[in-house]
């Protein structure tokens, strides 16, 4: 069902693409669809294991923050900042033993 509407609002962006709240409501969709679709699937490959989980949401941060540069949609740019840093501060302590 992730997939499907991944591909879903993928066509809702290119349908949209001149009509700025439109396809900025799209691109949301379809990213905060495949952030749960990542989260789904680091829970699957690795059960339990929160480092990696924490990979993939400092991954899909950073892709926000690249699409937020790219596309000036202030709304990305914003929400994957803070993310990528309260990421990585977990990152560390997870890594470094402090839980």
């Amino acid at each position: 069902m992730t997939t499907i509407s991944i591909l879903v609002f993928w066509l809702a962006v290119r349908r949209f693409n001149g009509r700025k709240i439109f396809f900025q409501m799209s691109l949301m969709g379809m990213a905060l669809s495949l952030l749960l679709l990542t989260v789904s699937l680091a829970e699957l490959m690795t059960p339990g294991k929160v480092g990696i989980l924490y990979i993939f949401l400092f991954i899909n941060c950073g892709l926000w923050i690249l699409m937020g540069n790219k596309l000036k949609a202030a709304p990305f740019f914003h929400s994957g900042r803070p993310g990528s840093t309260g990421h990585s501060l977990l990152f560390i302590n997870i890594t470094s033993g402090f839980k």
